[in-house]
This record gives C-alpha cells, sequence and structure tokens, in this order.
C-alpha cells in the first residue's frame, strides 16, 4: 500500500494524500447476532475517548508536519508582516 504523503500548497496550507482500500462485502445477519452486536456496542462506548485521542495525536503530527514543511498559520505571517512594518 502506498505511504501517505505530505506537501505544502502554501504559506498556510498542507495537502495530505493518504491512500484507502476499498472493498465490498455481502453479509448476512440473524436475530441473536444482531441483539450481542447491540450488547457490545453499548460495552464499546467506554473507547470512545481513546478514539479521540488518537484524532488529536494525528492532528498533533500534522502539525509537526506543517512546521517541518516551514507552513504558516495566518496568525504567524500577520505578526511577520507586523514587524517588518515596525522596523
Amino acid at each position: 500500500m502506498e505511504e501517505t504523503t505530505y506537501e505544502k500548497v502554501d504559506e498556510t496550507t498542507i495537502k495530505v494524500v493518504k491512500p484507502v482500500e476499498v472493498q465490498s462485502e455481502e453479509k448476512t445477519y440473524d436475530l441473536d447476532f444482531l441483539r450481542q452486536q447491540e450488547i457490545d456496542i453499548l460495552k464499546q462506548k467506554n473507547d470512545f475517548v481513546e478514539a479521540r485521542n488518537k484524532e488529536l495525536a494525528e492532528v498533533r503530527d500534522l502539525i509537526a508536519k506543517c512546521e517541518e514543511l516551514g507552513v504558516k498559520s495566518n496568525l504567524e505571517i500577520e505578526q511577520a508582516k507586523e514587524l517588518t512594518l515596525e522596523k
């Protein structure tokens, strides 16, 4: 599978290309299975925090990639302009 790529688009933007696998499947379910699924899903609600932590880690990784690539925030650009005007 291809690797995720990161590219600086402009001073404030990063482009991320993340390959995904696409597939289709067909399944049949009986009622007992579905009831057990319901129980399992209810038990997994506590995993929500873990999933959010993973998302936060991904966002922090993207911020780090922006810094590596020299992508700047609008605030940084404005502050740099102000500093230039003050000189």
